[in-house]
Parts: C-alpha cells; structure tokens; sequence
C-alpha cells in the first residue's frame, strides 16, 4: 500500500522539533498504525448507521479548533476509505490523523534520543497507548 502520509511534511517536523532525520523504514510502521485507525474509525461510524467517517469516529479524537500543519494525503484517505467501505470522509479526518501522527513522531523521536541516535527509524516506533479514548 502507498503511503498515507506527506512523507517531506513528517521528516520536516522531526527535522524541526530535534534536528533528526529520518529514515524511510519508519514509514512502514506509521502507515500500518493509520490503516487500523482508519479501520477502526470505519466500523465505528457504520455502527453509527452514518454514511461519513467522520473526527469523532477515532478512539483517540481530540477536540481543537483547527489544525493547521496536515500531514497526511487527504486524496489517499479519501480515496481509501471510499474504496474499502464506501464511505464518506470529513475534512475532520484529516487533522485528527494528523494530530496522532505528529504524536507518535514525537514518541518515536523521544525513542531516538534514548537509544542515543540522531536519526528516527522503525524500531522507534510504538504505538501509543496512553492517548485519550473516547468511546
């Protein structure tokens, strides 16, 4: 599968927040952890009887007025869960993804410096646990 995310938009945040770089295998892994929450977020807002995923379909939605950096393809959202279940998509979708995906590369950037290197790879990925539910 082809990525979700703006791959210059993340290296950028990481590049800015720590002055890391990073490398292409921690894009797998970042992928893989969208296509579950978009799966997640899928069955939730079918089981809503509703024909748009939307924010709030997200286990880990956070309310805000306006994100303003999206980091990830919203074409290739859209365009995916249109494909897999015929779905709708909010623009909310957009900056909720966006909002964990800046959250995890914080996280994984936090790993980075633990292990000592200047360059954020797969292996400093985990998926966060602790992040707010809301169902």
């Amino acid at each position: 599968m082809e990525t979700l995310v703006v791959v210059s938009k993340v290296k950028k945040l990481i590049k800015e927040r720590q002055g890391f770089n990073t490398s292409a295998s921690f894009f797998g892994p970042l992928n893989e952890d969208l296509v579950g929450s978009i799966h997640q977020a899928i069955e939730h807002a079918k089981k809503m009887n509703r024909k748009t995923v939307m924010g709030r379909d997200f286990n880990f939605y956070k309310e805000v007025e306006k994100v303003d950096n999206i980091l990830v393809v919203a074409s290739k959202i859209k365009k995916y869960i249109k494909s897999t279940s015929g779905l709708n998509t909010s623009a909310q979708v957009m900056e909720q993804l966006s909002i964990k995906v800046e959250e995890l590369c914080l996280n994984a950037i936090k790993n980075a410096v633990e292990s000592k290197r200047k360059t954020v790879m797969d292996k400093d990925y985990k998926p966060i646990i602790s992040m707010t539910q809301h169902f």
